[in-house]
């Protein structure tokens, strides 16, 4: 059941011009609606998932199971952010399958479960959007419904893991700040500040139980201000990799002017090393090679119908770092198409809607 201190979203949440925006896809039919979710501006350019599993376990202390409060930094539009991550508590079993409490990192798993979420937003009568008295945003799902938009998208995880991933990402925090030569700016939240969860038993008794979240403030803000973009969720969530799929969103959010005809994207290997905060392998040339095994990938599946490299050598022939240029597909500038004149409509929409209230 939820809890008394959370707020059930109204019939008016649930059905608004802001939610029908947002909600409101620019394509042909069902089956290619289906394909589409929104990026959003800012929130997906913070590299918040970018610790992994394997790196965890490193980093934890062994004896008392916690993690440091970690820092990374990246840009925004040319602006410098840094973003610190507080860990989530959460009570699981350690290695020898003892109870314990240990501290995780949202990881992977849990951006592939935020990306399902706000995929189910996308839908009716799941995604609501509240704008008084605070604003906020979310959905309310079903564990069954969540689990099987995962294992479509080709991610089967098990009830247990998903529910782990949904802990991950409530408890843990993420503090973003702006910093600058006269004041720090700061936003601080967990990634989910609100979850209403339903018991075991009652999963056991019924899967279709409805669940909760509300989504960072980030997202509501975006939602609220018109600042996402349609994109192809579901070629995004067939992609193999975490940086494959973050290169991919990083297209769809900065080439906006995609044609066969423009000039071919350029980005500098060290702006996705600092951007994603994926690259994290010991010898640097494995970085460059999952840079570049990521890039194939994407031309294997029509997003780039090619790319090219210039290295910057150093003394000794060393690499100081890479130019990548690549070139769209086709199919890619007609979903940049789409999606540019969508967000015009959503735009002139509403404009529209100010000038008549």
């Amino acid at each position: 059941m939820y809890t008394e201190e959370v707020q059930e979203p109204s019939e008016n949440d649930y059905n608004n011009r802001q939610l029908d925006l947002f909600q409101g896809f620019l394509c042909n039919n069902t089956e290619e609606r289906e394909k589409l979710s929104n990026t959003i501006e800012l929130w997906d350019s913070v590299p918040r998932y970018s610790i992994s599993r394997r790196q965890q376990l490193t980093m934890r202390d062994e004896k008392t199971g916690t993690l440091p409060i970690y820092t990374i930094e990246f840009t925004y539009k040319g602006e410098s952010f840094r973003a610190e991550i507080r860990p989530a508590k959460i009570n699981d079993k350690d290695v020898s399958g003892v109870i314990r409490t240990i501290e995780y990192y949202p990881s992977n798993r849990e951006e592939l479960v935020e990306d399902a979420l706000r995929k189910l937003a996308s839908q009716k009568p799941h995604g609501f959007v509240r704008l008084q008295p605070k604003e906020a945003s979310g959905v309310a799902f079903s564990l069954n419904g969540l689990r099987v938009e995962l294992a479509e998208r080709g991610h089967a995880f098990s009830y247990q893991e998903i529910v782990l991933s949904l802990n991950i990402l409530h408890f843990s925090s993420i503090d973003i700040y702006k910093d600058d030569t006269e004041k720090t700016a700061r936003i601080s939240s967990s990634y989910l500040p609100v979850l209403a969860a339903v018991s075991r038993n009652q999963i056991e008794a019924d899967s279709t139980s409805k669940w909760l979240v509300h989504f960072h403030p980030f997202i509501t803000k975006g939602i609220t201000t018109l600042a996402y973009r349609q994109f192809n969720y579901e070629k995004m969530m067939g992609l193999s990799t975490q940086l494959c799929r973050w290169i991919h969103k990083y297209l769809c959010m900065k080439f906006t002017q995609a044609s066969m005809l423009t000039p071919p994207f350029q980005i500098y290997y060290k702006t996705i090393k600092r951007n994603s905060g994926l690259l994290k392998q010991k010898k640097e040339r494995e970085n460059f090679i999952d840079v570049e095994n990521a890039l194939n990938e994407l031309k294997s599946k029509a997003v780039l119908a090619d790319w090219e490299k210039t290295e910057s050598l150093g003394p000794r022939g060393k690499k100081l770092d890479t130019l990548y240029k690549l070139r769209p597909t086709s199919e890619f500038c007609r979903e940049a198409r789409a999606a540019n004149k969508r967000h015009a409509d959503v735009t002139a929409a509403a404009l529209c809607k100010k000038h008549q209230s």
